[in-house]
């Protein structure tokens, strides 16, 4: 059996797995060794003895080898055709005879100078193949960077000594940058995968929304919400306008007169003492809207009666003064026990009750206070009743 026959034995052990990697690289460095201390040929740098159809260079033509003639390179390496020829010529390897051999150089060699024994007559496994693109192989030891397969961007030819590119074993089978592509891979499905996520939590999203925002529509027709209090009682029914304003105040309670009352003009809310019978707004409001005349009428006794009468031009500037006297009472609460339509009554929860209505062109007050609570409210009621009968209110909104 020849160094080439246990060569490709030892190939087919580590295909199967019976040998370690480190077994198999010590087994055949030993192997080539062997080969090269047995073998003799032409000294270092010397060609092999031309062949008949041999162009110059001592390389064969591509294609066909011519009849009679063997190819004497391998084709390239295939590590699971390997397996299977390893195993075949095992079984199948003729025993070397004693044909003519012929020693050539092995440019597949470790070493320049190294050689192989080719049987010239013997039927090696890749006999009769044809060897693509040998003969075509660019810049082949030239140091450009184009490969001899004239591949762009590959690495250069190897330099004389280098034995890198004849590396068997499994460490042929290693990627460098498969576990960069994985994680790029996984990145970007995980990217797609959130990406569809967004979306739909986008789309759920704004159609839920439209669903809540959409007004839900009654089944029927809703019925008219029911009032939470009972309306204010109607007033005594209105009259015609008095003639005078003193006429339309009733009598105050007996007590103690006040120096103020009588009639009062306009000189006299302008600028006089008696200008403060009517606060601020009120008088403002009065002055503005064309005050004509007043009336003020007072008694201190057991409770405090108030009455006055301020005529306007019309209804509309004595409503104005009448809702002014109202908007100044800061503090107070209405008492819908004691108010009419029209006639709002307001009260501070103790001594005080006040009012202020239109009757025609006037815009009358009615203001009492007492010590105490329960006197107050019923001198109120009782002066206040008898006003909306002597002068009923027009305006009852």
């Amino acid at each position: 059996m020849t160094w080439q026959d246990e060569l490709h034995n030892l190939d087919a052990e580590l295909a199967a797995g019976r040998i370690s990697a480190e077994e198999y690289r010590s087994r055949r460095d030993a192997l080539i060794g062997r080969s090269q201390g047995g073998q003799s040929g032409p000294a270092s740098g010397d060609l092999p003895q031309q062949q008949p159809g041999t162009p110059s260079g001592g390389f064969p033509q591509q294609g066909t080898p011519q009849s009679g003639q063997q190819s004497p390179f391998p084709p390239a390496f295939n590590w699971g055709a390997a397996a299977a020829q390893g195993a075949q010529a095992a079984q199948q390897q003729p025993q070397p005879s004693n044909e003519s051999t012929q020693v050539v150089p092995n440019p597949m060699a470790q070493q320049s100078e190294s050689t192989q024994v080719v049987n010239v007559g013997q039927q090696q496994p890749w006999a009769g193949q044809q060897q693509p693109g040998w003969n075509q192989q660019p810049g082949w030891n030239t140091g450009e960077k184009a490969s001899p397969w004239g591949e762009p961007e590959q690495p250069s030819a190897p330099e004389h000594g280098d034995t890198s590119w004849m590396r068997q074993g499994p460490e042929v089978f290693e990627v460098g940058d498969g576990g960069s592509k994985g994680k790029t891979i996984a990145g970007i499905a995980l990217g797609a995968v959130l990406l569809v996520g967004v979306i739909v939590a986008g789309v759920f999203y704004f159609t839920s929304g439209d669903d809540q925002a959409e007004p839900q529509r009654p089944t029927e027709q809703q019925a008219p919400p029911v009032p939470t209090s009972e309306p204010l009682p109607e007033p005594p029914a209105p009259k015609p306008a008095p003639a005078a304003t003193p006429e339309v105040l009733v009598a105050v309670p007996p007590g103690q007169p006040h120096p103020y009352n009588g009639p009062l003009d306009r000189p006299a809310l302008e600028n006089s003492p008696k200008s403060g019978v009517l606060r601020d707004p009120v008088r403002a409001a009065a002055l503005q809207g064309g005050l004509i005349d007043a009336f003020f009428s007072r008694s201190d006794g057991a409770a405090t009666s108030v009455l006055i009468a301020v005529r306007m031009p019309d209804q509309t500037a004595a409503q104005s003064v009448a809702e002014a006297y109202l908007d100044d009472q800061q503090g107070l609460a209405a008492d819908e026990d004691l108010s009419y339509r029209g006639v709002e009554v307001m009260t501070t929860g103790g001594g005080v009750y006040r009012t202020a209505y239109v009757a025609h062109g006037w815009a009358i007050i009615v203001d009492v206070n007492a010590p105490d609570k329960a006197a107050a409210q019923t001198a109120f009621k009782a002066l206040l009743d008898q006003q909306l009968a002597q002068t009923p209110p027009t305006v009852r909104d």
